[in-house]
């Protein structure tokens, strides 16, 4: 800890600033944290050469909150919404083979797209 800093407990020292037409003196900016509810700071003034203005801070807590409930959110909605195993349409016959009884009869194929046809393109599977 340097001696400057003990004697005046942290705070700066106002600086002289010689500019070849005048000295001047220019004082250390003041930061005035401003809290809510609990202790948690929402913003601070500083009050400078300039003015005073303010500046909001960023609620580390509250997007950290945030990112739990929303993970929370996508999973309960995913729990929801996936359907449950239906094992019970299947069943294995004698030698091996898969019955499909239950099941909706697929699709006709579509058309085949004018290019295919215009190519005499055929599918790969």
């Amino acid at each position: 800890m340097s001696d400057t800093s003990r004697r005046t407990n942290g705070v700066p020292l106002p600086a002289r600033i010689d500019d070849g037409r005048s000295l001047r003196t220019v004082l250390p900016p003041a930061v005035v944290p401003v809290q809510r509810g609990r202790g948690r700071t929402i913003g601070v003034l500083v009050a400078d050469g300039e003015g005073t203005r303010w500046q909001r801070t960023v609620d580390v807590e509250g997007l950290a909150r945030l990112g739990i409930v929303a993970a929370a959110a996508v999973g309960v909605a995913t729990a929801v919404r996936r359907p449950s195993a239906r094992v019970d349409r299947l069943s294995m016959g004698p030698g091996g083979w898969v019955s499909f009884r239950g099941f909706p009869v697929p699709k006709a194929e579509r058309r085949r797209p004018w290019w295919a046809v215009l190519l005499r393109a055929h599918r790969v599977t």
